[in-house]
């Protein structure tokens, strides 16, 4: 890349916060229907069951088109792909509020899932090529976090306008904000472009670096990809069982009132956060960042573990939680530039967006795992089972680590 294309600290910052903006209405769109469902259960008179349904719907396609979406950021604008995807959840709930019912509902979440499937693709595609490589790290960092922060704050959010007016109001309100975020990012697209595309007879040249669909193919089936792809996994299945299950799992083993489970949940989320922003700051002064994510793993593992081997009061759970959540954030901007350091540049959306359907298949599985270990009484098999997950994601380290250390001497 040349000086003259070289991202500048404040345009670094700009992409970042256009991005983490898109990122955390993605986040926030998770969690505009399920905190309305005893509502939607009444207007609508339909079960639970049939609500869940939407949510697999929209899983589902998320996860089958992901991969193709990230081929499509590659080979196309990853900026106007990743403003169509907020327009497009935006304007899904907007038909949800304005037409009530629940088969609307149920169509609306296809076009929701497929926007679903540009952001991580879009997202990585957009920060690999247009922030300064020096602040990478913080970069990520920032990202995941917004997502935290909009799966945070939208249950309130959600709560509070339906009471305050319906949930219909509620929903279309989230919409028309989608719409306005999506002009933000369309107004800032040209801070968000790729600042390292080559003109003239340096484009003729460029394009036969673009790699075709075998090529593809072979590069995601690489051990470094695939390890990418596990250890995305792998993180899904432990921390569905934390984020998801410890509320049940401590109101099994002691019988704890839900708000006093629902603290230690909390502590473990705001940690994870800390440990995030502080894990993205290491992981810019260090190249060693398998060391971060291995380091980070083992001790927040060790920490899951030790709340499904022993019996704890309430202050050493919210210790051991505090402890995994922070070690277990501080990975995240390190696991991210690892991936990007065994990938190719023009495959960044293809890549990423083929790692991150390892949350999705994690999230499949993980939690009819933990749920029918809570059926059985078996509570503390949570904490034991996310603890060896977390714990394994090491080896997914060591394996992108050696396999892109053999390609290099070869």
């Amino acid at each position: 890349m040349s000086d003259s294309h070289k991202p500048s600290p404040v345009s670094s910052v700009k992409v970042t916060s256009l991005v983490s903006l898109a990122h955390l209405y993605s986040h926030f769109f998770f969690f505009v229907l399920p905190p309305l469902f005893p509502l939607l259960r009444d207007d609508l008179s339909v079960s639970y069951t049939e609500l869940g349904v939407l949510l697999v719907v929209f899983n589902i396609v998320s996860a089958l088109t992901q991969l193709p979406m990230g081929i499509l950021v590659d080979r196309l604008d990853a900026p106007k792909l990743l403003t169509a995807a907020v327009a497009l959840q935006g304007l899904s709930l907007i038909v949800m509020g304005l037409a009530p019912s629940y088969w609307v509902l149920l169509v609306m979440m296809v076009p929701a899932g497929l926007a679903n499937a540009v952001y991580h693709p879009a997202d990585y595609s957009i920060l690999n090529r247009t922030v300064a490589p020096e602040m990478m790290g913080r970069a990520f960092s920032i990202h995941t976090v917004s997502g935290f922060a909009g799966s945070a704050f939208a249950p309130l959010v959600m709560v509070l306008l339906a009471t305050t007016v319906n949930w219909q109001t509620a929903v279309i309100a989230v919409g028309g904000g989608g719409l306005l975020i999506a002009g933000v990012l369309q107004m800032n697209g040209h801070i968000m472009a790729d600042r390292d595309v080559p003109q003239g007879e340096e484009a003729d040249a460029s394009s036969e670096t673009k790699i075709n669909l075998r090529q593809t193919a072979v590069l995601l089936m690489s051990l470094p990809i695939l390890m990418g792809f596990v250890f995305w996994m792998f993180i899904s299945v432990a921390h569905t069982g934390v984020s998801y299950f410890s509320v049940s799992a401590f109101d099994q083993m002691y019988e704890m009132p839900l708000a006093t489970a629902n603290i230690a949940l909390t502590v473990f989320l705001a940690a994870s956060s800390v440990g995030i922003l502080v894990g993205g700051v290491l992981s810019d002064r260090t190249n060693r960042h398998d060391l971060i994510a291995i380091y980070g793993t083992i001790v927040s593992g060790l920490a899951i573990l030790a709340m499904g081997l022993t019996d704890m009061v309430f202050a050493s759970i919210l210790l051991a939680m505090s402890v995994a959540g922070f070690a277990s954030g501080m990975t995240a901007p390190s696991r991210d530039l690892l991936v990007r350091a065994v990938t190719p540049k023009a495959s960044m959306g293809t890549v990423f967006g083929f790692v991150s359907t390892g949350l999705n298949v994690g999230g499949v599985v993980a939690p009819l795992v933990f749920g029918t270990l809570l059926d059985g009484g078996r509570a503390s098999d949570v904490f034991l089972i996310a603890g060896v997950f977390q714990i394994a994601i090491i080896l997914t380290v060591f394996g992108m680590q050696r396999a892109a250390k053999a390609a290099k001497e070869n």
